[in-house]
């Protein structure tokens, strides 16, 4: 167990940790479907949707695309989403509307209590790929309180390259060491490693949808695995 006394702040990833953007996208999908009397596996749209994200976001950092932030990458992913779900059709102006879900993301029952609680001791700051006003919109629909919100758009990189992480505890006036990485993902955690923070590990089982799950077993090479958001804050306020 890492001495917690070390710690002073805890960066949080936020996309599928603190957000459900599965649920979230799978109503708004169906509701629109539903409008328009037609069927979609909306939970498989959703998948398919954030699937494409990553993808773009790949080939940004291979430099095969210009730079762009997680409003533009989800934008650019929808319109293949939609060719492969071809009985949703959108005019752009609709799909202009539909990429907005993005910014209303429901979060998890378990995280704002907890996220409240945290921040007495630490300082408590998103990381994120996802865009700042994503972040900043969701986050104030939820009525969730952050002490900073750092999107890797201003950071010159994205997770997980290490200089994301390094770069986020500079801001933060924190060597590495000092910070806790918190997430539902394996690579975030091991990224956030290598780059010198600590990790704290918190699943999130129904994160893809039912019949999905993916990252869900404690690990060893973590400093701290929670069982969920309010185990979490007992091992971090202990």
């Amino acid at each position: 167990m890492v001495d917690l006394s070390t710690i002073k702040a805890l960066t949080w990833d936020v996309g599928g940790t603190v957000f459900d953007w599965h649920s979230s996208i799978r109503r708004e999908v169906s509701r629109l479907a539903a409008d328009r009397g037609v069927e979609v596996d909306a939970a498989e749209f959703a998948r398919d949707w954030r699937r494409g994200m990553f993808e773009t976001l790949g080939r940004m950092r291979a430099g095969e695309t210009p730079r762009m932030n997680a409003d533009r990458m989800h934008r650019l992913a929808l319109d293949d989403v939609l060719d492969k779900h071809s009985t949703l059709e959108l005019k752009p102006s609709e799909r202009d509307e539909l990429n907005n879900v993005w910014h209303k993301l429901d979060v998890w029952p378990d995280a704002p209590d907890a996220i409240k609680a945290l921040r007495g001791r630490y300082a408590v700051v998103v990381l994120t790929i996802l865009s700042w006003s994503i972040a900043v919109d969701s986050s104030k629909a939820a009525g969730v309180r952050w002490d900073g919100i750092l999107s890797c758009e201003f950071l010159d990189r994205y997770k997980p390259e290490p200089e994301a992480y390094q770069q986020a505890a500079r801001l933060l006036r924190l060597e590495p060491a000092r910070v806790m990485m918190v997430a539902a993902h394996y690579g975030d955690l091991r990224a956030a490693a290598v780059a010198g923070m600590h990790t704290a590990y918190v699943p999130r089982p129904r994160e893809r949808g039912e019949g999905h799950d993916s990252d869900l077993s404690p690990l060893p090479e973590f400093d701290v695995n929670a069982t969920d958001f309010p185990d979490l804050a007992k091992q971090l306020l202990a």
